[in-house]
């Protein structure tokens, strides 16, 4: 989204597309990625929802869930058919992959007369060609951070564009500035992939799937963190990873810790070890390895959330002939050990997520002969299973963000 999920240069829609036509071949991985920013003091004692974005592809819609007693509001708003949500205390920020625009909703003025703001800088880089895979909110300086993955074949965003700055003082502008962000070696491309955004404290988490565009976006080498430190992020320090295709991200509070998953080659279906969870020392600037392999877990990690290194949840998907089954495990990053099958399969997970001390998961793809219903399902993060059946947000559910009303 994992991100796989993980939008990326065929975003959410071939993804889907893939898990339901089998039409698609080898695009990059997507999935969403954790609120990144601390819910506000003054907003703690408000009411908490689910904002949904769905698509069928073709059209996108915004709907809210009670996460306590499971009720809907369907088609708020109309979205991008390619939208990424995430929020910030009250606010809900929607991405719009395909035309390059974002979206700004205000849940105490109950999402209504949203905002829209440009994703896009005349000259630079068209909002057709950034692709916008993720934001993070620098409250105290008012900043947006974005991703800008570039869409196929887009020539405009390279490494010195891989990520845009808003500000949020006058939005209307656009892309004010850009953070450049160094390459891997052996990618031969110009253009990190950068993906998901995790902030913690002052520091700005990015990671970069290093994939090769001109080999059909194979992994040039494993991936790699961008550290931005927001106090000045123009200077960036990396931390190497294990891992091919890095599809997710959780940084624990306090800041010493992450846990990565990586896809690595997610669509063509193969686990050659190259992917799987590892853990990151983020004070050492170093990975501690992978934890577990994709083949000793036995599937390619295409989300994962985690309340911390002992309590892991992962989307493992696996492909048989031209079929793709999805399952999400709870799983030991510290024991190294795979746990139970908590639910599944289905035929393409967008996202599996943390939020309210629960554990959501979004199930997007028309369901195959035995596999499960797409819509939100919501459980216990204690490793149990999801046994209630899914929450109908209308439109299959893509992205999801805890937003405070």
């Amino acid at each position: 989204m994992t991100r796989v999920v993980s939008a990326s240069i065929y975003s959410r829609a071939a993804l889907a597309l893939l898990s339901s036509t089998l039409a698609c071949t080898n695009p990059p991985p997507v999935t969403a990625t954790p609120d990144l920013a601390t819910t506000p003091t003054s907003d703690l004692l408000s009411r908490p929802l689910l904002a949904v974005v769905g698509s069928d592809f073709t059209s996108g819609a915004l709907s809210t869930v009670d996460p306590g007693s499971r009720a809907v509001r369907k088609n708020l708003d109309v979205v991008d058919a390619q939208p990424v949500a995430r929020a910030f205390g009250s606010k809900l920020y929607v991405l719009d992959q395909t035309h390059g625009a974002l979206r700004i909703y205000d849940a105490a003025q109950d999402f209504k007369n949203p905002l829209d703001v440009p994703v896009s800088q005349t000259g630079v880089v068209d909002g057709a060609q950034a692709n916008p895979h993720d934001i993070y909110i620098d409250a105290q300086r008012q900043l947006a951070y974005l991703t800008l993955y570039g869409s196929l074949g887009s020539t405009q965003v390279t490494a010195s564009r891989a990520i845009g700055v808003i500000d949020l003082k006058a939005p209307a502008a656009g892309l004010a500035r850009f953070i450049a962000l160094g390459t891997a070696a052996a990618d031969t491309d110009g253009n990190p992939e950068a993906d998901r955004l995790v902030g913690c404290g002052d520091t700005l988490y990015v990671t970069l799937q290093d994939l090769d565009r001109k080999r059909s976006y194979v992994a040039a080498s494993p991936g790699r963190l961008a550290v931005l430190n927001l106090s000045s992020p123009g200077t960036p320090s990396y931390i190497q990873l294990a891992g091919e295709n890095p599809s997710g991200l959780a940084v624990f509070p306090g800041c010493t810790e992450a846990i990565v998953g990586s896809a690595a080659d997610q669509y063509g279906g193969t686990q050659l070890g190259k992917g799987g969870i590892e853990r990151v020392d983020l004070l050492g600037l170093k990975t501690l390895g992978l934890a577990l392999t994709d083949m000793e877990l036995g599937g390619n990690v295409s989300a994962l959330d985690a309340v911390d290194a002992a309590h892991v949840f992962a989307d493992l998907q696996v492909k048989s002939g031209m079929t793709f089954n999805n399952t999400v495990y709870a799983v030991d990053a510290v024991a190294k050990k795979k746990g139970a099958a908590l639910l599944g399969p289905m035929s393409f997970v967008a996202a599996v997520r943390v939020l309210d001390g629960r554990l959501v998961v979004l199930s997007a793809g028309s369901a195959g002969a035995g596999q499960l219903a797409p819509g939100l399902y919501l459980g216990p993060t204690s490793g149990a299973p999801l046994t209630d059946p899914a929450v109908d947000v209308g439109l299959p559910p893509q992205s999801v963000a805890l937003v405070y009303q």
